[in-house]
């Protein structure tokens, strides 16, 4: 066995280690005898010479591993070795001072989360000086600041919700770093749709001018929150608009024998070419 395949069965058993330590922390591990067999491979792995290990004692310890790390998998699932790293302030990311203020240089969701806070800096201040901008109600500014208002309480809601459900993730450490990619859309969409409901379907009334501020930023702000409850009250408005089709399946009492008829006739019916529906023809008459 060469140097490299060892370093790399060396690096996998450093992962299982890893999910073991989680898996005695969080009391999941069963039975707790098999802390002592994990702890076995690594004489194997580490502490046994190169040149002392046949291939035999390397694929044992090979298949051990695999095996340890499948059922440890399992016990603490559906935590797993990405998402406790991404959680874990052991595993650090190196940037220079300037980005480390912004973008931060702990874990993958510790930054995520100094990213948001930054976010939120940004959309307050622009809330503020939007509250205390002194320009005259009749101007263009002051128009366009008014329609901009549910787009900025829509991405508030939409942050406020981030916050509230990965924190659990983090604190359950089940936040995996894929998943924060997309919760950037998550925050652009809040924005969106906050913006959507109250300047293009214009639900809110035009009667009062302060209340009709405020219903402004509440629409925008649930909204942005509950993107979710948005997505199924256009599918529900879609689907009773547009036209009911109904999909003929096969029901459980039907024999393999009716709904190959069955595929069959339908296969005639949309045929075109006289010699294929003489095949299906020929076909059916065998089975009827």
């Amino acid at each position: 066995m060469s140097e490299d395949q060892l370093t790399k069965y060396q690096q996998r058993y450093l992962a299982l280690e890893e999910l073991l330590e989680f898996a005695v922390e969080s009391g999941k591990l069963e039975p707790p005898e098999l802390a002592v067999e994990v702890k076995q491979l690594k004489q194997i792995l580490f502490y046994t010479p190169i040149e002392d290990l046949n291939t035999e004692e390397i694929c044992q310890a090979e298949a051990k591993l695999e095996q340890y790390y499948t059922k440890i998998a399992q016990l603490i699932s559906p935590v797993s070795l990405l998402t406790l790293r991404a959680t874990n302030e052991n595993y650090k990311i190196a940037r220079p001072w300037w980005k480390t203020i912004f973008l931060g240089s702990g874990s993958v969701g510790r930054n995520f989360f100094r990213q948001l806070f930054w976010v939120a800096i940004v959309l307050i201040s622009i809330m503020f000086l939007r509250q205390y901008m002194t320009l005259g109600e009749e101007s263009k500014h002051s128009e366009f600041l008014k329609f901009i208002d549910p787009f900025l309480y829509g991405a508030l809601g939409a942050l406020i919700y981030l916050y509230k459900s990965l924190t659990e993730r983090y604190i359950n450490r089940t936040l995996h770093p894929k998943e924060l990619y997309t919760q950037w859309l998550r925050l652009f969409m809040g924005a969106l749709v906050g913006g959507l409901l109250v300047n293009l379907l214009d639900i809110i009334p035009n009667n009062d001018v302060v209340n009709n501020a405020v219903s402004a930023m509440v629409v925008g702000f649930l909204a942005g929150y509950s993107v979710e409850f948005f997505y199924n009250t256009l599918d529900k408005a879609i689907n009773a608009i547009t036209p009911y089709t109904t999909v003929i399946q096969p029901t459980a009492n039907m024999t393999p024998q009716q709904i190959q008829i069955d595929n069959l006739t339908k296969r005639l019916m949309e045929m075109n070419n006289e010699a294929d529906k003489e095949t299906i023809r020929r076909l059916l008459e065998k089975l009827i």
